[in-house]
């Protein structure tokens, strides 16, 4: 159940101008989304759906401005060019708690479903990820640092084209400087990944035991970090303080136009989420 909610963060996070307008068909799309991973039965599809609706009206009243609160401080920071790589670690950490606190608040309610799945069910949600895990190794198999950085240049270049309209040579070549200079955790990632699947196959095959489920998927939800090495946490740190550096010296590159394009994307997401908050009341 890792991604059950997956598509939340993209539904708030990422489609920008449409935010108000995909919200409000969220709880469709966590079904839809889970669908692709276990099928419910009649009687597991109503629990379900319940669930979700209870989900959506908490997260609505309840998240939504603090996600607006802390876009609207990284915003100024970054404006202001105030912004530092621990400040960005922060940053990020405060939103790995945000989605975090979508786990705690769901699990209680989830674990009696989780509890009801039939072996074929479980079956059917293990195939699926380990199907992905298996796509996911082979798409990083074989592949040289080079390629690797070129692949993150084209994923971070396209995202920030995103958000500020179009991206400079100079700004490209800060966004190679920090893929080549990223410390490599490729391998420690994946292993990291199977580590997570191992456990929740083994928390699902004894899904009857409520208090060792209720344990250990709070831990694979809420305090997946426990899995990683102290090295890999340590490697993680760093490359999020860089990737901060990066972001503090790309902000201070940006023309007006390019300013005025990711304000205007930033604070129309920032309004979208403060209405939508406001509709919860």
């Amino acid at each position: 159940m890792k991604k059950l909610f997956p598509l939340l963060l993209g539904v708030l996070l990422l489609v920008g101008c449409s935010t108000k307008f995909s919200y409000h068909f969220l709880d469709w799309a966590i079904e839809w989304e889970v669908e692709d991973y276990v099928t419910l039965n009649d009687e597991q599809e109503k629990v379900f759906e319940a669930l979700v609706d209870k989900f959506v009206v908490w997260h609505q009243k309840e998240e939504l401005a603090r996600y607006a609160v802390q876009l609207e401080s990284l915003t100024a920071a970054i404006n202001d060019h105030t912004l530092t790589p621990q400040m960005w670690a922060r940053h990020i950490a405060q939103a790995k708690a945000h989605w975090f606190r979508l786990f705690e608040y769901a699990l209680p309610d989830l674990l009696p479903l989780v509890a009801s799945f039939s072996n074929a069910q479980v079956g059917e949600i293990i195939g699926v990820l380990r199907k992905d895990e298996r796509e996911l190794v082979e798409e990083y198999a074989g592949k040289t640092q080079v390629q690797l950085v070129a692949d993150s240049d084209a994923r971070l270049t396209e995202q920030f084209d995103d958000w500020l309209g179009s991206v400079s040579e100079a700004q490209q070549a800060l966004i190679h400087q920090y893929n080549s200079q990223r410390l490599a955790t490729l391998d420690m990632w994946l292993e990291y990944r199977h580590e997570w699947l191992r456990q929740f196959e083994q928390a699902l095959a004894q899904r009857q035991d409520r208090a060792l489920l209720s344990e250990r998927l709070t831990l694979l939800m809420t305090r997946p970090d426990e899995l990683k090495s102290e090295v890999y946490k340590v490697k993680l740190q760093q490359n999020t303080e860089n990737f901060g550096a990066m972001l503090l010296a790309v902000s201070q590159t940006l023309s007006a136009k390019q300013a005025k394009h990711f304000n205007k994307k930033l604070n129309k997401l920032i309004k979208d989420l403060t209405e939508l908050n406001q509709e919860a009341f």
